[in-house]
């Protein structure tokens, strides 16, 4: 119980709690009201049994030979029919009792009787055919004929059972009673869970719609308590675009401020080189290309948009406009490009690093195609395929490593594809380099397409 408070959805935790609140207050309700009606039922019967009790006070006297009698039938039948449910019994010391007809030959056993009039004894007695009775017990003092009182302890009895059948009679619509009153509640705590909880849920579509770039900010109006979160969040977003915003601009400034002192040193390296210095200018451009291969790719990494997926550009736009951008680079124009790509197609990654990503694998491709390039996206991932030589199964691991060349005449540093795996790790999809079918090599971005 305690895990799934902790955890899960919050309206399941709401609903559980309500059923668990509702359930314990209705089955204490239930037992209370039985026990009140139970008591309601025996003080009616204690009233029923004084009832009859001052009928048989009035109904006794003593006849000339001083023999107890009563001289008239009580208004209940069942006293008259043996074993009835209803009896009475007038006890006096030294005397065989007095009994309704209903008790035919049996007689009660008072445990306690009473000592002074004003008392009333109830008690759980054994009665006719053993079935247990309840008995109201009282003590009169009766005068006979020559004025002599006599006392007598008088018990008054109804069969236990009819009181239970009543109590359990009312124990079967009051269950049912209870049942649809926790069907009513829980259908009520349902509907106040699911008004309550209605502005979460539209700050949730807000905050996926942010998340999916179909909009820049959560709109709208909502209640005050959440009203602090969306402000927190608009602020978080707005302060992470600025804060890209700054590092790109930051990073041209780097790669500015380091092309010229870049190509001094380049400049310098053929100087020594044309004066004999071979030896020294070589080494001189082997550190210059080290340090445009890590400024290159550093200033990449510093473009990237940090991985969130609050992004959505669209895909076509981007191919076709890299591919423009290939087709004037050595051997573009020869090569057959290929664009399987609805319109409608979007992807959750920043403009930016998409055309970084394209820019990379289309280059790539173009730089190792023989005659054709394939960019197609079939809603789940994105594949670039050429027909040119392809990679060895067992080199595939390698090719998005720094720096790694397989074809060293190839023109480039070979920063492409590990730009293109920094990319995949900072937005979390999956890049996969496999075999095409055309022979060459096939790159897969497993990033689908946004609805």
């Amino acid at each position: 119980m305690t895990g799934l408070l902790r955890g899960g959805a919050l309206r399941f935790r709401l609903v559980l709690l309500a059923a668990v609140a509702i359930s314990t207050l209705l089955i204490i309700a239930g037992v209370a009201f039985s026990y009140l009606f139970e008591n309601h039922v025996n003080r009616f019967v204690v009233r029923e049994l004084t009832t009859h009790f001052e009928q048989l006070v009035t109904s006794l006297s003593y006849d000339a030979t001083g023999k107890l009698q009563s001289t008239s039938a009580l208004s209940d039948p069942r006293f008259s029919q043996p074993q009835g449910g209803m009896y009475w019994q007038v006890d006096e010391q030294g005397q065989p009792p007095l009994r309704s007809r209903s008790m035919w030959d049996e007689s009660f056993a008072v445990p306690t009787p009473p000592t002074e009039p004003e008392e009333d004894h109830a008690h759980i007695l054994r009665g006719p055919g053993g079935a247990d009775v309840l008995g109201l017990e009282k003590l009169i003092f009766l005068p006979d004929a020559a004025g002599k009182e006599h006392k007598l302890v008088i018990t008054v009895a109804m069969e236990r059972s009819r009181v239970q059948d009543t109590v359990s009679g009312f124990g079967r619509p009051l269950i049912a009673g209870l049942a649809l009153l926790y069907g009513a509640l829980m259908a009520s705590v349902l509907l106040v869970i699911f008004l309550g909880l209605r502005p979460l849920h539209i700050l949730k579509q807000a905050v996926e719609a942010l998340r999916t770039g179909e909009a820049r900010r959560i709109m709208g109006t909502h209640p005050e308590e959440v009203t602090p979160l969306v402000s927190e969040v608009n602020a978080l977003v707005e302060a992470r675009e600025k804060q890209l915003e700054r590092a790109r601009q930051r990073a041209g400034n780097l790669a500015h401020g380091l092309k010229t002192p870049l190509t001094v040193l380049t400049n310098t390296a053929a100087q020594l080189s044309t004066g004999g210095q071979k030896e020294e200018a070589g080494h001189i451009r082997l550190a210059v290309d080290q340090m445009r291969d890590l400024v290159d790719r550093e200033l990449a990494r510093s473009r990237m948009a940090a991985g969130v997926s609050s992004h959505r550009s669209p895909l076509l736009p981007a191919a076709e406009r890299v591919v423009e951008t290939l087709k004037r680079a050595p051997r573009g124009d020869a090569i057959s490009w290929t664009i399987a790509i609805s319109p409608g197609t979007h992807l959750a990654i920043d403009n930016t690093d998409l055309l970084e990503l394209l820019g990379n694998l289309l280059d790539n491709a173009r730089k190792h195609a023989r005659s054709a390039v394939r960019i197609e996206h079939d809603g789940k991932a994105l594949t670039v395929e050429d027909d040119g030589p392809g990679v060895a199964a067992e080199k595939l691991s390698t090719i998005t490593r720094r720096g790694v060349k397989l074809d060293a005449l190839a023109p480039g540093t070979g920063l492409g594809l590990s730009i293109v795996s920094d990319l995949a790790e900072v937005y979390g999809f999956t890049l996969v380099f496999e075999a095409a079918e055309s022979g060459g090599l096939k790159a897969r971005v497993g990033l689908p397409a946004l609805n």
